[in-house]
């Protein structure tokens, strides 16, 4: 694989005719088209990468985006079957390479934005491309690889990606393209490229095996693709509305995708593309507006050569509405919907219409943040944050047996594992941002990973990130016993009176915080766990012992009896859900501590729904199912608020579009159907909340169980559960009574 293949880039007569200096190439694009003449019975796969991010077309139709997004180690390369796109005759191969400095992400106001989520080895547009082309006897008739083949390619120096106000310092990017001065026609099948230049070849894309046998490692290391390719599939907008001033398409809901436009107009013609999540501000308990408010966002900005132009950015733009002003459109639009192609095998409904409705918000919500990475935001960073990443994991669990993202998610963070021993908060990002805490959620997301899966292999080849993350925690123990600071930013969640602080408890700059040493003690007990389940109780006796010393510290030091609570810290007064959660969610108190702390939190401002599944897992784990439901309020609210995806917080949304608010998910598979997969059985233990009748299907890694609930006038609740074959089950009513059974269930209580 990849033995006769060149990497090919831009030669450097080309650089020096458009007066373009080799450190000036980030953020522009370069065109490479290969042209060949073939029978119809011609079949082609194709190998393809490059530096730092392509997307391909074949005979004017486009086919992906690529590379899957890797780091300086890991460049990732694509295999896809073209032959459903070849012709009889000539046939052109168009490929547009980005190549992104790491370097201008430092200041993304450089008229050249990077983006932030794309990072690679090289310095240079670089492409390659590995395929021979047969025919149906499977005979070689030709090749597209790269290095043998006529590759052509042409540097624009005309157009390049910006940012604004709306994009800086995070992933996202704009276009600005003048199509008087760049070729709009250039990936069709009659334009005329012999005024382009033959592609120089950069080298092997593979080293030989002479060098290999001597451990050399290149330094643009090709590796196949993890997780499979994104989806692409052309929709229609579902309404076009025309105004006095303007265009509007309405996609009809949340997407993510690659929209194309045909205009017609003079040349010069200015036409403007705005990309709206919503019309408005987004103020709190605003409804969202189908056509009026301000349209202010996310803006190509697209100038006429006075023929008929199609354009499609190259990068992913998402969008609920798109504003156009300025030309005419000549064709309908479309856009290309894409995204990760999670196969979604739980179900829920109910005669309640509230239930389906959030369903369907929420799983839009997880699937539109999912693309070559977990995402926070589509809109906005577009970029893989662990604590997000690790509740999407929960989530994409609770719908799902596709687990190769989570996978991925876990690789992506490990790889990024600093000298001190923390993780980026992010990655793959073109620079290095740390956020203290969200280590501790990687440990948490390694262990539910393992747990989930029974991948104890991946268990033991992570596992030492475990011990060096837990040990930076350590070694910033003060004389209290407990962790003291632990920069950078230890951000816990945008509560309302936390916004000053950048979502940072106060107790963190007076001295230890309760939050972060419960925290702490949960990652302990997660990597106990983890070691004592690969083969390593000695390390997981340390961690417990770490732990109890932790947990009887905070309780010593945080816990008033007066209230019953834990303050935030020694040295703060103030008490929160979030404190309170976590201890019992450590068991920090007896049952009726528990509950009577987490009561007496409900007088505490709300968490943000960032910080809501650890709330909700210490409500069920004190039996307070009333306040869940009320909990849920929040988002049954999106409804009337005409949401279609959950946005980042309840009260104040800036993004409308933010996975970790996907919450439900969980709790109507894991908490309302009750459905759990425990060590080697299933466990059923349904919640109905205020529900006259729930029913679904919930995934298992033991297989799928279906589940209907209903109750009568008479408060006697009716249940059916089907098992998968050959899995065992045990049932628990409302009562407590523990049922085990095997197949099917029907019980009445």
């Amino acid at each position: 694989m990849w033995e006769d293949a060149q990497w090919i880039r831009i030669p450097r007569e080309e650089l020096e005719q458009k007066r373009i200096v080799h450190g000036d190439l980030g953020g522009r694009f370069a065109y490479f088209r290969c042209e060949q003449v073939l029978p119809a019975d011609a079949r082609l796969t194709v190998r393809i990468t490059a530096v730092s991010r392509y997307r391909l077309w074949v005979n004017g139709q486009p086919v992906l985006s690529g590379p899957c997004k890797g780091d300086l180690d890991r460049q990732y390369f694509e295999t896809v079957d073209l032959t459903p796109l070849l012709c009889a005759g000539k046939n052109v191969f168009a490929v547009q390479v980005l190549y992104n400095d790491p370097d201008m992400a430092r200041d993304q106001t450089d008229e050249r934005a990077a983006i932030y989520g794309v990072v690679g080895a090289g310095n240079c547009h670089a492409l390659a491309v590995e395929g021979e082309i047969t025919d149906a006897a499977g005979q070689v008739i030709g090749s597209v690889t790269t290095g043998q083949a006529p590759w052509r390619v042409w540097l624009d120096n005309t157009f390049h990606l910006h940012s604004t106000e709306f994009t800086v310092y995070l992933g996202a990017v704009e276009e600005s393209v003048d199509f008087r001065r760049s070729p709009a026609r250039w990936r069709a099948a009659d334009f005329d490229d012999t005024a382009w230049l033959p592609a120089l070849s950069w080298g092997p894309v593979v080293l030989s095996p002479a060098f290999q046998s001597v451990g050399l490692v290149p330094r643009i290391h090709v590796i196949p693709r993890e997780i499979p390719l994104m989806d692409e599939a052309e929709t229609a907008f579902d309404r076009i509305i025309r105004r006095e001033n303007d265009t509007v398409l309405d996609a009809g809901a949340h997407v993510n995708g690659y929209p194309r436009f045909s205009f017609d107009g003079e040349a010069g013609t200015e036409i403007t593309v705005t990309y709206l999540e919503r019309f408005g501000d987004g103020s709190d308990g605003c409804r969202i507006d189908d056509t009026n408010g301000t349209a202010a966002g996310r803006t190509d900005h697209v100038i006429l050569d006075g023929g008929p132009v199609c354009y499609e950015p190259f990068w992913v733009r998402t969008f609920r509405y798109i504003v156009i002003r300025g030309g005419q459109l000549s064709l309908p639009p479309v856009y290309r919907m894409t995204g990760y192609p999670l196969p979604v095998q739980s179900t829920v409904s109910s005669s309640v219409p509230w239930v389906g409705q959030l369903w369907d918000i929420c799983l839009r919500t997880l699937r539109n943040c999912m693309l070559e990475t977990y995402m926070d935001c589509p809109y906005y960073e577009q970029l893989q944050f662990i604590m997000d990443t690790r509740l999407q994991m929960l989530f994409s669990y609770a719908v799902s047996d596709d687990t190769r993202l989570a996978r991925k998610a876990l690789l992506d963070f490990h790889c990024g594992l600093r000298p001190e021993g923390l993780l980026p908060g992010k990655t793959p990002t073109a620079y290095c941002q740390i956020i203290s805490t969200f280590s501790l959620h990687y440990v948490f997301a390694l262990w539910e990973y393992v747990e989930h899966t029974g991948d104890a292999a991946l268990g033991r080849l992570y596992r030492p990130d475990i011990d060096r993350i837990l040990d930076a925690y350590d070694r910033k123990r003060d004389g209290s016993g407990l962790v003291g600071k632990i920069d950078p930013w230890a951000f816990i969640d945008w509560q309302d009176d936390w916004r000053e602080t950048g979502g940072v408890s106060p107790a963190y700059f007076e001295g230890p915080s309760s939050i972060i040493n419960l925290m702490y003690a949960y990652a302990l007990e997660c990597g106990a766990k983890l070691y004592e389940a690969t083969g390593r109780p000695g390390t997981a006796a340390e961690y417990r012992q770490r732990r109890a010393e932790i947990l009887q510290n905070v309780r010593a030091l945080c816990f008033d009896p007066e209230k019953g609570m834990v303050r935030e810290g020694p040295s703060c007064s103030q008490f929160t859900r979030h404190a309170q959660a976590w201890a019992v969610i450590n068991g920090l108190f007896d049952d009726r501590e528990s509950r009577h702390a987490m009561q007496a939190a409900l007088a505490c401002p709300p968490c943000s729904f960032a910080a809501s599944y650890e709330w909700f897992r210490a409500l069920e784990k004190v039996g307070l199912e009333d306040e869940m439901r009320r909990s849920l309020g929040d988002w049954i609210a999106l409804i009337g608020r005409g949401s279609t995806t959950c946005p980042e917080e309840p009260h104040h949304p800036r993004s409308e579009c933010h996975a970790w608010s996907a919450l439900p998910l969980y709790e109507f598979t894991r908490t309302m159907a009750g459905v759990r997969q425990e060590s080697d059985k299933i466990v059923i233990r349904p919640r109905m909340f205020d529900l006259p009748d729930f029913s679904g299907t919930v995934v298992t890694p033991l297989g799928t169980v279906r589940c209907a609930c209903r109750t009568d006038g008479n408060g006697t609740h009716q249940y059916d559960v089907s098992l998968p074959e050959g899995a065992r089950g045990l049932f628990i009513t409302p009562s407590g009574q523990q049922i085990p059974f095997t197949g099917s269930l029907n019980i009445m209580e």
